[in-house]
């Protein structure tokens, strides 16, 4: 998928030179605290009722994510690729909201609506991804693993909302999602520029 601009022979800088893929520990940690920021800041419109109104409140916490996530994301991508890494971004976090919504709203928040949504969002975000880097091979070992650490953040941030309650309850929900949802972005972004890369290699290789 070229249309974005993010496979590696689009991504080397004015003098050919490529850069490394930041490691997978730099990126998993970058992912969880950036986004833990970013999701603070989208629970907040929830935890201080800043929007009334179902469709609106969901609105703008999806706004929210929209648009600060891809800006610190893209930190992960070559200097040549973060400005278009944006419009993948907002394109793969749109189809993810929209899927999750359909499926709260549609079960009406019953029969674990909310983990189907993640799943089906999640799975789009991932071959997105993969498609837009050009990665080879499976990519669903990558988003098995970034259903788990977003589950564990979900889980553990509700847990946390049941046990304080009120306005902080709430930002410790959005707190605890964000940690696991940004790490598991991080490891999506370093394994989909991996196979990318290994891709190419295989390539000249061949």
């Amino acid at each position: 998928m070229k249309l974005f601009g993010l496979t590696p022979d689009r991504l080397r800088s004015a003098d050919g030179f490529l850069p490394p893929v930041p490691s997978s520990a730099r990126c998993v940690l970058w992912g969880a605290a950036g986004f833990a920021l970013v999701s603070l800041a989208a629970y907040s419109v929830w935890a201080f009722r800043l929007v009334a109104g179902t469709a609106p409140l969901y609105g703008s916490i999806a706004a929210v994510y929209l648009g600060a996530s891809g800006w610190i994301l893209a930190r992960l991508v070559p200097p040549a690729g973060r400005a278009r890494y944006l419009g993948l971004f907002t394109l793969g976090f749109a189809g993810y909201a929209t899927l999750w919504c359909l499926c709260w709203f549609g079960l009406r928040g019953r029969y674990h609506a909310d983990f189907h949504g993640s799943v089906l969002g999640l799975g789009w975000l991932t071959w997105l991804h993969w498609r837009a880097f050009g990665a080879r091979g499976s990519w669903v070992p990558t988003v098995l693993i970034l259903l788990a650490l977003h589950t564990l953040g979900y889980t553990a941030g509700d847990d946390l909302h049941a046990l304080v309650g009120g306005a902080r309850g709430r930002l410790l929900w959005g707190l605890g999602h964000g940690l696991g949802f940004g790490a598991g972005l991080g490891w999506l972004l370093h394994q989909a520029q991996q196979a990318s890369r290994s891709a190419g290699d295989s390539g000249s290789a061949g």
